[in-house]
């Protein structure tokens, strides 16, 4: 899922709603990650236009 070779030399700190930690935490868990690994792939998956939602699946499907 996450690539292990990327270069992390930024810290960011971010204040997020509990509930969405929590969901993120149990998704993570579920996958056998940390979750800010996660955080992290979801982040650059989204920054590099590799984050694709559901209506955009859909629509490409057609």
């Amino acid at each position: 899922m996450v690539e292990a070779s990327r270069n992390k030399d930024v810290r960011v700190n971010l204040r997020l709603n509990p509930e969405d930690v929590s969901k993120i935490r149990d998704k993570a868990a579920h996958e056998g990650i940390p979750y800010q690994t996660l955080i992290a792939s979801i982040l650059h998956k989204y920054a590099t236009d590799q984050f694709l939602d559901e209506k955009t699946v859909h629509r490409r499907r057609r």
